[in-house]
């Protein structure tokens, strides 16, 4: 399980949207230090909990300035934040202390998906902004 961390090609050039980025991967770390250290249930299912939930926050920030500037693609963006909650969610509830195989592999899917989603879906509505001026 290799360890998520901020670097400048992650930034998307929008100040508060970087720092919730940063957030997500913060929280995600803390998750990853849990499972890896195999820190009890409580604990890593409070650590998933508070991902989830700012995970969300986040969400509805980028998709409002989405929005706000006529982002053609905003309902697909929005339809990719869905399915990633419907899926952690899945995992939350999937999770078990007795299984680490199961935690890492549900570390392994936050972490890719997140890297995945800020390094290509969020870069592509970045360009957009840049191109027609909103950033």
């Amino acid at each position: 399980m290799a360890q998520i961390e901020w670097n400048p090609e992650l930034s998307v050039g929008i100040e508060p949207i970087d720092e919730q980025h940063l957030k997500l991967i913060e929280l995600l770390q803390g998750l990853e230090d849990a499972v890896r250290d195999g820190k009890d249930a409580a604990l890593i299912e409070d650590t998933i909990t508070n991902l989830f939930n700012y995970a969300r926050v986040h969400f509805t920030a980028e998709e409002e300035l989405l929005k706000k500037h006529k982002y053609p693609e905003e309902k697909l963006h929005q339809m990719e934040h869905n399915k990633f909650i419907t899926k952690a969610f899945e995992f939350r509830e999937s999770f078990d202390a007795r299984k680490p195989g199961l935690n890492i592999e549900v570390v392994n899917f936050l972490s890719s998906w997140i890297l995945s989603h800020i390094q290509i879906t969020d870069q592509r509505y970045t360009r957009y902004l840049k191109k027609h001026g909103q950033v």
